[in-house]
């Protein structure tokens, strides 16, 4: 992943505490309670930067990382992108491919599928797994609210928005929430390795 690749460890922490700060008060949000229901139910149709049409249902049986961002956002979200990456780089590697990765923008106005290619490539992250979607306004405002994500287009065309990870269980429900920036990833990791050998059981 580039972002990881390039910066150094003081780096990324100068990068947060400017990104808190500019982000601070103005631009994050709380992450607010989530629903305890099947993510799965919601009927949406999704399209990915590969110019695919996907729905969550498609993903039952393996977890799923869900992150919510906007490719404009210069400061907090490629933050996020790679808190997404380190949680997805903690799981077991033999485990890594049953996972799948949804990066969902809140931008449907500029976030094209073609727009949302050239930013997973230019994060490195074009790769089997990850998809970076779309989709109607609506149904975007819907797994936002599902998950307890908050975001709000400002009169500046910036987004304020939560800062969260979230993980999906094989069944589509809400199993694991990182709220906030640079947080520890190991933990969540080891639930989703425990998810998939408990599937792999049953």
């Amino acid at each position: 992943m580039r972002t990881l690749f390039i910066l150094s460890a003081f780096l990324l922490s100068s990068m947060s505490a400017v990104a808190q700060h500019h982000h601070g008060d103005s631009a994050t949000l709380k992450a607010e309670k989530v629903s305890e229901h099947s993510m799965y139910h919601l009927k949406a149709e999704w399209i990915t930067h590969r110019n695919e049409s996907v729905t969550l249902s498609q993903f039952k049986g393996e977890p799923v990382i869900v992150v919510m961002f906007y490719g404009n956002c210069t400061q907090v979200c490629p933050i996020l992108i790679r808190d997404t990456w380190r949680l997805y780089n903690s799981i077991d590697e033999s485990l890594r491919s049953s996972v799948n990765v949804l990066a969902v923008s809140f931008d449907r106005e500029n976030d094209s599928p073609e727009v949302l290619k050239k930013y997973a490539e230019y994060e490195q992250l074009n790769i089997e797994g990850w998809h970076f979607v779309t989709a109607k306004e609506a149904d975007i405002r819907s797994l936002a609210m599902m998950l307890g994500v908050q975001y709000v287009k400002k009169s500046d065309g910036e987004f304020a928005h939560s800062n969260l990870v979230s993980v999906l269980d094989t069944e589509g429900k809400v199993a694991v929430r990182v709220e906030g920036l640079n947080q520890p990833m190991v933990s969540a990791a080891r639930k989703v390795e425990d998810m998939l050998k408990h599937h792999t059981m049953q």
